[in-house]
């Protein structure tokens, strides 16, 4: 394993109920179960072309599923379906296409389960053509008769812009996993939302797709696990006995404090 050090203003307890929720490797989150059993709705935001986190959820418990994301949708499965025709000789990338196609119109046909196409994170104006591909988290949830939404949120830096909604609205929310990214130039925010949240700081996982800062020891990229309904009363083991590296091709990151 490789060693990385996190900041003492980040330390936690943990609970003994975390379980991993979504596929091996890059994509899956540890979560207490008692998160899960407590919701009655799950918002993903950003899914790309892995929603194994939604599907395992939902089958753990059969809740209303929010994914939002404008980068994908069954058009943009079917044009690279097409293009990878056109390349033959790449085989395997071609069944891989064909694959997450069919998967995705099974999952995202599923009753209870909505692929909004929107981003999420940024308030827009005005009358650019793309606008009406964005929407804040705070309309999200003060539009949703929900009283205990799990939020997933993998945005690729967006998360920074919605911290203040997800302080605002923690009575909602049975539970949260977010991937910081940046997470260097952004250790003060990252600080001031673990001390500032209601929910609990429960686990970090370091993902190892990205570099570790050299002087500081800190990694670019943490995935934060924060409960209502977990005890947090245990010290952590990092990486816990659940977690994997999310590059299977890498070593694995081993945190300790600082």
């Amino acid at each position: 394993m490789i060693k990385a050090i996190l900041p003492n203003s980040l330390s936690f307890k943990t609970t003994d109920d975390l379980i991993r929720v979504g596929k091996k490797h890059d994509g899956g989150y540890l979560v207490s179960t008692a998160d899960i059993n407590a919701s009655d709705c799950l918002i993903g935001l950003g899914i790309n072309d892995d929603w194994s986190f939604e599907e395992h959820f939902k089958s753990l418990h059969n809740v209303e599923v929010l994914a939002y994301d404008a980068s994908v949708g069954k058009k943009v499965f079917l044009r690279n379906v097409i293009i990878g025709f056109l390349q033959p000789w790449r085989v395997r990338r071609l069944l891989n296409l064909i694959r997450t196609l069919f998967k995705y119109q099974s999952f995202f046909n599923t009753k209870g389960v909505n692929h909004i196409k929107k981003f999420v994170g940024f308030d827009s104006i005005g009358s650019l053509p793309n606008n009406n591909h964005f929407i804040h988290l705070r309309d999200i949830m003060n539009n949703l008769d929900k009283k205990n939404v799990f939020v997933k949120i993998d945005v690729e830096g967006s998360e920074y812009r919605f911290l203040q909604t997800l302080l605002e609205q923690s009575e909602k929310i049975s539970g949260c996993v977010i991937e910081f990214h940046d997470c260097e130039l952004h250790l003060d925010k990252i600080e001031w939302f673990v001390n500032n949240y209601d929910l609990k700081l429960i686990h970090i996982h370091a993902n190892n797709f990205a570099p570790v800062c050299q002087k500081s020891k800190l990694p670019l990229v943490l995935e934060l696990t924060f409960s209502k309904n977990g005890a947090d009363e245990l010290m952590p083991l990092l990486p816990h006995t659940a977690d994997m590296p999310n590059n299977p091709h890498e070593l694995e990151l081993e945190l300790s404090f600082s």
